[in-house]
């Protein structure tokens, strides 16, 4: 029977719905009633059950949804808006110049598609016009909302070639775009959110940093003693370490969030008036660390067919923190969501652990799988 408890919400399943209504319907017209699943009385019996069983299950998952920590989708950026937070949504990213060569006085038209060499695509947000000498300047848009990476003197291709256009060069780095925000990324904000007000807090900062666009990691380090640390951190200072984000914005909330006297580090320097006064603030980026994964397998049975690009795909998929060691034991539960097979050796960067610098997070980019035959 449907219950609600100190514990939570308890329900019956389908056997147990229709058993407990037979049990009522025999006690109704008797125990000679023939509630047999080709009868009238049977169907609709099995009609009765079903239903509540729908009712049981919509109850159980409404109950469920209202717990942030179980929410998903819609369900929890309601959740999330009672801390104030909104799931980020997706932004174009650009490219301030591009150059084109080619013919003379060529035109190309706005909009027009190009691919660069990781096969995504840009758009020119103009319609331009090749100079005499063959040459003009685009700003470039990503064709898709998300974040996409091209750096400078990366070259693209057209997706429609166009006569009189002869190369297409990418000047400035991309910038800017920011994809959808995952479920898991909005609840680890909505976690951190609990600590966002305080000041006097090392978590606290490190909750508002989180909750800049376009951050995507984020630690802070703190030295409460009079001697630099093993982290180096001086002493009586702290140390933001920020992947993602606007310089400017990671500023403000450093200058807005310490505490007078607190020190800051970090290799990155930049200004933020505050006051109409200018603050120097300090705080570094952390450095990718690629992590090879490389592993042996065997069949249970000769016949498996095993997924082996699911493999790869689960791993690469991992999430690291700043500072997180690579353990090869550790990653096994991921190799292992596939089925069909069993692992013979298995090793990080040739090794069995990664060790991960404070200002440096772990990315697996590259899996090798061999199946031992």
């Amino acid at each position: 029977m449907l219950q609600i408890t100190d514990k939570g919400i308890v329900i019956d399943d389908f056997d147990t719905i229709k058993n407990r209504l037979i049990t009522s319907f025999k006690s109704i017209y008797g125990e000679n009633v023939n509630l047999d699943s080709d009868t009238p009385d049977g169907q609709l019996l099995g009609l009765f059950s079903q239903e509540l069983s729908n009712i049981h299950q919509a109850v159980s998952f409404i109950i469920q949804m209202l717990d942030p920590y179980q929410a998903t989708g819609q369900w929890l950026e309601q959740r999330a808006m009672y801390a104030g937070l909104t799931r980020i949504t997706a932004s174009y990213s650009y490219i301030d110049e591009v150059i084109f060569n080619g013919t003379p006085n060529t035109l190309i038209p706005q909009n027009a598609i190009y691919i660069d060499k990781n096969k995504n695509k840009w758009v020119t947000t103009e319609q331009i016009k090749l100079n005499d000498l063959g040459s003009a300047r685009s700003k470039f848009r990503s064709l898709e909302l998300g974040h996409y990476t091209v750096n400078a003197m990366d070259e693209f291709t057209p997706n429609t070639i166009i006569i009189g256009v002869d190369k297409i060069t990418a000047n400035t780095q991309s910038y800017g775009g920011v994809d959808e925000e995952t479920d898991a990324q909005l609840l680890k904000r909505f976690m951190l959110s609990h600590s966002i007000n305080n000041y006097d807090d090392r978590q606290g900062i490190q909750s508002a940093l989180m909750n800049i666009t376009g951050v995507t990691k984020c630690v802070v380090y703190e030295n409460y003693t009079n001697k630099t640390d093993e982290k180096g951190v001086p002493a009586h200072s702290f140390n933001a370490v920020i992947l993602g984000g606007d310089d400017e914005q990671i500023a403000e909330v450093i200058t807005k969030k310490k505490i007078g006297g607190c020190g800051l580090f970090g290799k990155i320097e930049t200004m933020y008036l505050l006051d109409e006064i200018p603050r120097k603030v300090h705080f570094d980026r952390p450095k990718k660390v690629d992590i090879n994964v490389s592993m042996t397998i065997g069949r249970y049975k000769s016949f498996n067919d095993i997924n082996s690009e699911q493999i790869k795909a689960n791993l690469k998929s991992l999430d690291f923190e700043i500072g997180e060691n690579v353990y090869a034991s550790r990653i096994i539960s991921s190799i292992n969501l596939v089925d069909g097979f069993y692992i013979k050796e298995l090793a990080v960067n040739s090794a069995n652990i990664v060790n991960i610098d404070y200002r440096e997070y772990a990315q697996i980019t590259h899996v090798e799988v061999l199946i031992d035959e």
